[in-house]
């Protein structure tokens, strides 16, 4: 599959994944919806990691599906722990909210900035960097000629 294709396919999916969203929410199903998101923020994912076309499979892998993980897990503990009681508090907080808390915000946050960190040459390496400090600056220089 060419790269336009394999593109134009993943919008197509997270178009339908957007209306499954609404869908669902307009049902009242706002946990199955929760997961469609993951599913979407997937389809972003790797939408996001290609360079040059190529899909960056290592990149998904980590931080992207960790984070994705995490994010499942704290929606599935939330869930889980809708009816506790007001004394069962983790943290202070009621303990369906401290797990959003504790792995979708602070986890999440964490895995996807220290993971990006580690991976930064993955992602964005010194040398692309480098070019593209050029091409602004050409780009520039160009612009300020047009406009004289």
């Amino acid at each position: 599959m060419t790269r336009r294709w394999r593109d134009t396919a993943l919008m197509v999916v997270s178009g339908a994944l957007w209306l499954a969203i609404v869908v669902l929410g307009a049902l009242g199903r706002w946990f199955p919806a929760l997961f469609v998101l993951l599913g979407l923020m997937l389809v972003y994912g790797v939408l996001g990691s290609q360079r040059e076309g190529r899909l960056a499979p290592r990149l998904v892998a980590f931080p992207i599906l960790a984070w994705l993980l995490l994010w499942g897990a704290s929606f599935v503990l939330a869930d889980q722990n809708v009816q506790a009681g007001p004394g069962q508090a983790i943290l202070g907080f009621h303990p369906s909210f401290a797990w959003i808390i504790m792995l979708y915000w602070i986890g999440g946050t964490l895995v996807m900035g220290l993971g990006f960190e580690a991976v930064k040459d993955r992602w964005l390496s010194q040398e692309r960097w480098d070019d593209f400090v050029r091409r602004v600056a050409t780009e520039e220089t160009d612009g300020e000629e047009d406009a004289r």
